[in-house]
């Protein structure tokens, strides 16, 4: 199964919500906007010349450009992480792996490569979670779902063989997350390039050693 991007996640989302044609026009044109020139950079101008309606259309659905940030971020908490999870889960950590140690650095690889893909998507994303409480809030019942779902039993899976210690699962999972926001947030936030090969080994090798019993 092919996971989407977040523009197509995104897109796919906003069909789901009661919104007129316009408004969902301006939001996919925001987002691809906001990524591509920023935030600070693009113009209500830019943003309705893109969606193909008139400025003042753009003002009376959401008032400023932070009033579209906030539409856009509302979606992303409530609709396209949950959906780019989902699609994670399935495509990989439900299939075997010979061991823990593949395990992990395949699932480590595939999220640094889902991140470079939608890099963009990722940087404005991560700039307002930096101060948006809802939005942490909202990542961190993600992580508890993540762990009462198929991660949970991956991880259960290879304590029982032995290979994984017996920690809490939210203990093991926050671990992970934090040595992969490693790599991620300086290539977000600062522009730098990840060469997902060697990160995925680095940081799959650094948990063996501190997760192996």
């Amino acid at each position: 199964m092919a996971i989407n991007n977040i523009q197509a996640l995104f897109a796919e989302s906003l069909n789901e919500l009661e919104l007129t044609d316009k408004q969902k026009a301006v939001l996919r044109a925001s987002l691809t906007l906001f990524s591509e020139k920023g935030f600070n950079n693009t113009s209500t101008s830019d943003i309705a010349q893109m969606a193909g309606v008139s400025e003042g259309t753009v003002y009376k659905q959401f008032k400023t450009k932070e009033g579209i940030l906030a539409a856009i971020i509302g979606p992303f908490i409530q609709r396209v992480v949950p959906k780019a999870a989902h699609e994670f889960t399935e495509a990989v950590i439900t299939p075997p792996y010979p061991d823990f140690s593949r395990f992990l650095e395949t699932v480590i690889k595939n999220r640094m490569d889902f991140a470079v893909d939608n890099m963009p998507q990722l940087r404005i994303v991560l700039q307002e979670a930096i101060t948006n409480q809802e939005m942490l809030t909202g990542l961190g019942h993600l992580l508890d779902n993540l762990i009462s779902g198929p991660l949970g039993t991956a991880f259960r899976h290879y304590q029982r063989s032995g290979e994984l210690i017996k920690w809490p699962l939210i203990r093991i999972a926050r671990y992970l997350v934090t040595t992969v926001m490693g790599y991620v947030l300086p290539a977000a936030l600062a522009n730098q390039p990840i060469n997902t090969n060697q990160a995925s080994k680095e940081a799959a090798e650094f948990l063996i050693r501190g997760l192996t019993p």
